[in-house]
């Protein structure tokens, strides 16, 4: 089994060596980009995106909903058994997709573990709470975060 996935990393690494050999930061950057991208077009193709949205505009008509009529219990419980239904809907709907993702991470981020676990990012800033001093993972996620929002909204995405 190690063996394989050792392989497998000597395979990546092969792949991927010119973006690898770029500054750390730099790399990394690329490689979160091109996970992301993956990830972004599976929810893309994997859940409909007209019923997504449509169910999106529900709970917020819903949540206005429950805002007028907060002194009134019945038609606050009949408003929120309505908004758990099309929650629970949305949360089977991301099931698929999400476990799809799952094997891309599994396939990606131990790698990358891997390829930069001696690499720190410093940026030319420091982060309140963080410092400016980041190991590969927490690079990783600061990058990720906005660059899935900014995927997301620029592909259409709704989940």
């Amino acid at each position: 089994m190690m063996n394989m996935l050792e392989g497998y990393y000597a395979m990546l690494t092969g792949l991927f060596s010119p973006i690898i050999n770029l500054n750390s930061a730099l790399a990394e950057l690329i490689l979160a980009s091109m996970v992301i991208l993956m990830i972004t077009i599976i929810y893309r193709i994997l859940i409909d995106q007209n019923k997504a949205k449509e169910t999106k505009i529900q709970l917020g008509e819903i949540q206005k909903k429950l805002k007028e009529v907060k002194d009134n219990k019945e038609e606050t419980d009949k408003a929120t058994a309505e908004m758990l239904k099309l929650t629970n809907q949305q949360m089977r709907s991301n099931m698929k997709p999400m476990m799809v993702t799952l094997i891309v991470a599994f396939a990606f981020l131990p790698w990358m573990g891997k390829a930069f676990a001696t690499s720190t990012v410093s940026l030319p800033f420091s982060l309140p709470f963080f410092g400016n001093d980041f190991g590969w993972l927490a690079w990783y996620i600061i990058v990720s975060v906005p660059l899935s929002m900014m995927l997301r909204k620029t592909l259409g995405v709704v989940t």
